[in-house]
Protein backbone atom coordinates (compact mmCIF):
# COMPACT_ATOMS: atom_id res chain seq x y z
CA UNK A 1 0.00 0.00 0.00
CA UNK A 2 1.16 3.35 -1.17
CA UNK A 3 0.00 6.55 0.82
CA UNK A 4 0.23 9.71 -0.74
CA UNK A 5 -1.30 13.32 -0.22
CA UNK A 6 -3.06 15.05 -3.28
CA UNK A 7 -2.70 18.70 -3.98
CA UNK A 8 -4.67 19.90 -1.53
CA UNK A 9 -2.95 17.91 1.10
CA UNK A 10 -5.51 14.93 1.77
CA UNK A 11 -3.70 11.85 2.51
CA UNK A 12 -5.07 8.74 0.36
CA UNK A 13 -3.82 5.22 -0.67
CA UNK A 14 -3.48 3.56 -3.66
CA UNK A 15 -2.84 -0.12 -3.49
CA UNK A 16 -4.23 -3.34 -5.65
CA UNK A 17 -7.43 -4.14 -6.11
CA UNK A 18 -8.92 -7.92 -5.70
CA UNK A 19 -12.31 -9.03 -6.32
CA UNK A 20 -13.15 -7.56 -2.70
CA UNK A 21 -13.22 -4.33 -4.39
CA UNK A 22 -13.56 -4.73 -7.98
CA UNK A 23 -17.27 -3.67 -7.59
CA UNK A 24 -16.64 -0.65 -5.80
CA UNK A 25 -13.83 0.46 -8.47
CA UNK A 26 -16.64 -0.26 -11.19
CA UNK A 27 -19.33 1.28 -9.57
CA UNK A 28 -16.76 4.53 -9.37
CA UNK A 29 -15.95 4.00 -13.04
CA UNK A 30 -19.71 3.58 -14.12
CA UNK A 31 -20.74 7.18 -12.44
CA UNK A 32 -17.80 9.17 -13.70
CA UNK A 33 -18.54 7.51 -17.40
CA UNK A 34 -21.93 8.59 -16.99
CA UNK A 35 -20.97 12.16 -16.13
CA UNK A 36 -18.26 13.10 -18.31
CA UNK A 37 -18.86 10.84 -21.48
CA UNK A 38 -21.94 8.64 -21.98
CA UNK A 39 -23.48 11.69 -23.70
CA UNK A 40 -21.30 11.28 -26.33
CA UNK A 41 -21.00 7.54 -26.56
CA UNK A 42 -24.90 7.20 -26.99
CA UNK A 43 -26.48 3.86 -26.10
CA UNK A 44 -24.68 1.58 -27.25
CA UNK A 45 -21.79 2.93 -26.02
CA UNK A 46 -22.61 3.53 -23.03
CA UNK A 47 -24.74 -0.19 -22.87
CA UNK A 48 -21.12 -1.76 -24.19
CA UNK A 49 -19.15 -0.42 -21.09
CA UNK A 50 -21.58 -1.35 -18.67
CA UNK A 51 -21.23 -5.06 -19.93
CA UNK A 52 -18.05 -4.99 -20.06
CA UNK A 53 -17.72 -4.18 -15.98
CA UNK A 54 -19.74 -6.16 -15.36
CA UNK A 55 -18.66 -9.19 -17.60
CA UNK A 56 -17.29 -12.44 -15.95
CA UNK A 57 -14.24 -12.71 -17.97
CA UNK A 58 -13.10 -9.60 -16.14
CA UNK A 59 -13.14 -11.38 -12.95
CA UNK A 60 -11.84 -14.82 -14.40
CA UNK A 61 -8.98 -12.04 -15.78
CA UNK A 62 -8.32 -10.50 -12.06
CA UNK A 63 -8.10 -13.97 -10.64
CA UNK A 64 -5.77 -15.47 -13.22
CA UNK A 65 -3.54 -11.91 -12.31
CA UNK A 66 -4.15 -10.90 -16.51
CA UNK A 67 -5.72 -8.02 -15.46
CA UNK A 68 -4.25 -5.69 -13.08
CA UNK A 69 -5.91 -3.16 -10.51
CA UNK A 70 -5.48 -0.42 -8.88
CA UNK A 71 -7.67 1.64 -6.57
CA UNK A 72 -6.90 4.80 -4.56
CA UNK A 73 -9.00 5.19 -1.54
CA UNK A 74 -10.02 8.06 0.91
CA UNK A 75 -11.04 6.69 4.57
CA UNK A 76 -11.83 3.15 2.49
CA UNK A 77 -14.19 4.90 -0.10
CA UNK A 78 -12.30 4.16 -3.37
CA UNK A 79 -11.89 7.73 -5.27
CA UNK A 80 -10.07 6.16 -8.22
CA UNK A 81 -8.87 3.04 -10.38
CA UNK A 82 -7.03 2.03 -13.19
CA UNK A 83 -6.78 -1.05 -14.59
CA UNK A 84 -4.14 -3.09 -17.17
CA UNK A 85 -5.01 -5.68 -19.68
CA UNK A 86 -2.88 -7.07 -22.34
CA UNK A 87 0.50 -6.48 -20.24
CA UNK A 88 0.49 -2.81 -20.84
CA UNK A 89 -2.73 -1.41 -22.03
CA UNK A 90 -4.68 0.99 -19.33
CA UNK A 91 -8.23 -0.01 -20.00
CA UNK A 92 -9.94 2.40 -17.27
CA UNK A 93 -8.86 5.05 -15.24
CA UNK A 94 -11.25 6.97 -13.51
CA UNK A 95 -11.13 9.47 -11.02
CA UNK A 96 -14.04 10.52 -8.76
CA UNK A 97 -15.38 14.15 -9.59
CA UNK A 98 -14.85 15.31 -6.31
CA UNK A 99 -11.40 14.46 -6.62
CA UNK A 100 -9.98 15.70 -9.97
CA UNK A 101 -6.95 17.72 -10.61
CA UNK A 102 -5.63 16.84 -6.93
CA UNK A 103 -2.96 14.22 -8.83
CA UNK A 104 -4.49 11.17 -8.08
CA UNK A 105 -4.91 10.54 -11.92
CA UNK A 106 -1.13 10.86 -12.49
CA UNK A 107 -0.40 8.84 -9.40
CA UNK A 108 -1.87 6.14 -10.71
CA UNK A 109 -0.38 5.75 -13.97
CA UNK A 110 2.68 6.20 -11.98
CA UNK A 111 2.18 3.08 -9.86
CA UNK A 112 1.25 0.80 -13.08
CA UNK A 113 4.80 2.14 -14.73
CA UNK A 114 6.25 1.02 -11.63
CA UNK A 115 4.37 -2.22 -11.72
CA UNK A 116 5.82 -2.62 -15.18
CA UNK A 117 9.22 -1.80 -15.02
CA UNK A 118 9.50 -4.35 -11.88
CA UNK A 119 7.30 -6.98 -13.38
CA UNK A 120 7.58 -7.30 -17.33
CA UNK A 121 9.49 -6.22 -20.13
CA UNK A 122 7.07 -3.52 -21.87
CA UNK A 123 8.97 -0.49 -22.26
CA UNK A 124 5.01 1.55 -23.07
CA UNK A 125 2.39 1.82 -21.78
CA UNK A 126 -1.24 2.54 -24.15
CA UNK A 127 -4.89 3.76 -23.78
CA UNK A 128 -7.36 4.19 -26.08
CA UNK A 129 -7.95 7.57 -24.55
CA UNK A 130 -11.61 9.20 -24.80
CA UNK A 131 -12.10 12.44 -26.16
CA UNK A 132 -12.46 13.56 -22.45
CA UNK A 133 -9.19 12.07 -21.66
CA UNK A 134 -7.03 13.22 -24.61
CA UNK A 135 -6.03 16.61 -22.98
CA UNK A 136 -4.97 14.48 -19.53
CA UNK A 137 -2.58 11.73 -21.21
CA UNK A 138 -1.41 14.39 -23.14
CA UNK A 139 -0.38 16.47 -20.54
CA UNK A 140 0.99 13.32 -18.90
CA UNK A 141 3.12 13.04 -21.59
CA UNK A 142 1.44 10.62 -23.95
CA UNK A 143 1.24 10.44 -27.71
CA UNK A 144 -1.76 10.09 -29.96
CA UNK A 145 -0.63 6.91 -32.13
CA UNK A 146 -3.73 6.94 -34.68
CA UNK A 147 -6.83 8.82 -35.25
CA UNK A 148 -9.79 9.01 -33.29
CA UNK A 149 -12.04 5.93 -33.59
CA UNK A 150 -15.41 4.90 -33.07
CA UNK A 151 -15.91 1.11 -31.99
CA UNK A 152 -19.31 -0.51 -30.73
CA UNK A 153 -20.40 2.62 -30.05
CA UNK A 154 -16.87 3.78 -28.16
CA UNK A 155 -15.15 6.80 -29.17
CA UNK A 156 -11.16 7.06 -28.66
CA UNK A 157 -7.71 7.97 -30.00
CA UNK A 158 -4.91 5.41 -29.11
CA UNK A 159 -2.09 6.76 -27.25
CA UNK A 160 1.27 5.50 -25.66
CA UNK A 161 3.63 6.74 -22.98
CA UNK A 162 7.59 5.11 -23.34
CA UNK A 163 7.98 4.25 -19.07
Amino acid sequence: MLELSMKDGTRYTIEPCGLDRWFDATQLAFKVFLKFEAKQYGKEGTDNFANFLISPSIEKMIKAGKYIVYTASLEGKVIGVISIRNGNHISLLFVDEKYHRQGIAGQLIKVIQNYLLENTDYVTLTVNASPYGIPFYSNAGFKATGEETVADGIIFTPMELYI
